[in-house]
């Protein structure tokens, strides 16, 4: 076999652009920290990774949904303490003006002090949350749930559900009607009252017109006992968004953890391996030249 000068120049052309191209991805890989560089590195692995990043994003997103349920039955939380608070206080009222005592300047009165506290009852009905959704509409988010002047709910009756985990959603509030009780358009005796505004509204008018009726206190009493009853569910729900947000937390690193010991290099390996191509790249180097000044022309004289 006949080894000519231009062979031997190839090879050793070939063996430096080996060990450069070698030098290179290693470069390339303790820039970036990452294991392989493409997926035809390890293909079993790069499957692995998409998996875990995917997974890893999707519960990043309920972590998310968990932020924005959270602030909204913070908010319905907050509203409906206030508006226990304002009941508790009509209650009051209504107890002592229905006291025989009072005069009828006195209950008229108590009357005006009552419809102070239905308007501001009726604001904590129509609050807004930070987006600017009205709290209490149901889906019709957008519009006023209760009516400043009659009273009636113009929202509807629906619940958003939010996931917050791979098989988990919950309700991020409640419909105004669940929560104020239900408007009629007829006619209202003490009692037998369901809408909290418009049982309020009657007491007033009756103690305005000296005529209190002991039926409003069960129907204050009742509008009390949603005002708890949806207090207790949201508190629930928010504790339920808590235990949903460690779960997911847990979930999050331990997929963080595998897609690193799966895909992150391992920087001393790495180096070790740099130091000894650099080592090599220089004696293939060494070699060309050597092998450069190896002709039959070089000794003939």
């Amino acid at each position: 076999m006949r080894i000519s000068t231009t062979w031997n120049h190839q090879l050793g052309v070939d063996a430096m652009l080996e060990q450069q191209s070698k030098l290179s991805d290693t470069q390339l890989k303790l820039s970036s920290g990452k294991k392989y560089l493409s997926p035809s590195e390890n293909a079993p692995a790069a499957v692995s990774l998409i998996n875990l990043e995917q997974n890893i994003k999707e519960n990043q997103q309920f972590q998310t949904n968990i932020g924005a349920a959270r602030q909204r039955l913070e908010l319905q939380e907050s509203s409906l303490e206030n508006a226990t608070n304002v009941l508790q206080r009509i209650r009051e009222l209504a107890v002592q003006g229905m006291n025989d005592s009072n005069t009828v300047t006195n209950r008229q009165e108590i009357a005006a002090e009552i419809d102070e506290l239905n308007k501001q009852l009726l604001g904590m009905a129509n609050t807004k949350n930070a987006n600017g959704e009205y709290l209490f509409a149901g889906y019709k988010s957008d519009t006023i749930p209760f009516d400043t002047t009659t009273y009636a709910y113009q929202g509807d009756a629906n619940q958003r559900s939010i996931a917050i985990g791979p098989s988990r959603t919950i309700t991020d509030g409640d419909a105004g009607e669940a929560v104020f009780g239900v408007y009629s358009a007829g006619t209202l005796t003490p009692g037998g009252i369901d809408n909290a505004f418009q049982a309020i509204n009657r007491l007033s008018q009756d103690l305005k017109a000296n005529t209190p009726n002991s039926g409003s206190l069960d129907d204050i009493d009742r509008a009390m006992v949603r005002f708890e009853t949806t207090r207790a569910s949201t508190g629930a729900r928010l504790h339920a968004l808590d235990d949903q947000q460690n779960l997911n937390t847990d979930y999050i690193l331990a997929n963080k953890t595998t897609a690193s010991a799966i895909g992150d290099l391992d920087y001393a390996d790495a180096l070790s391996k740099f130091s000894l191509q650099q080592t090599s790249l220089q004696a293939a180097q060494a070699a060309f030249t050597k092998v450069q000044n190896l002709s039959l022309f070089n000794y003939i004289s």
